[in-house]
Parts: C-alpha cells; structure tokens; sequence
C-alpha cells in the first residue's frame, strides 16, 4: 500500500490561529486549534481553550467556524 499525504480537514483550518466554534447548540470563543486526531478511526478537530482544557469537535456535529481577529490586525481595522 502507498502512502499518502491526504488531511481530513482539507487545510480549512490552520493551526495555531484561534476561531471561535459552534457546534449543534453550543459555542466555544478564541479557542486554538491544534490539528486533528484520530478516535476510533474518525477524525476530530482539536482545539485548547483558555484555560488550557482540550476541546475535541466530531466533524460530524461541526456547525461552523469564525476566524478571530489576531491584535495587530484588529488595530489596523
């Protein structure tokens, strides 16, 4: 078998860059993503809140993504 390079999340998000997260009737503000992981053969985006708790979306139940604003962008605005 090849090996491939295929990302489940298309590259969509970025890592290291906050964003706030809604998922069916719940919203996580400026939360970092770090990536996806695997869990029981499924994808999950993983973020760190805060606080520094871990939070990990289901694809499944992702409702959508809003990209925060870094500081030195939001003085320019």
């Amino acid at each position: 078998m090849r090996p491939t390079n295929i990302s489940y999340d298309e590259g969509i998000l970025r890592e290291g860059k906050r964003y706030t997260v809604g998922t069916d009737g719940k919203e996580f503000r400026k939360v970092l993503y770090e990536g996806t992981r695997l869990l029981n053969g499924k994808p999950m985006m993983i973020f760190r809140t805060a606080d520094e708790t871990q939070l990990e979306i289901n694809p499944s139940f992702h409702t959508f993504t809003l990209e925060e604003l870094e500081q030195s962008e939001e003085a320019t605005s």
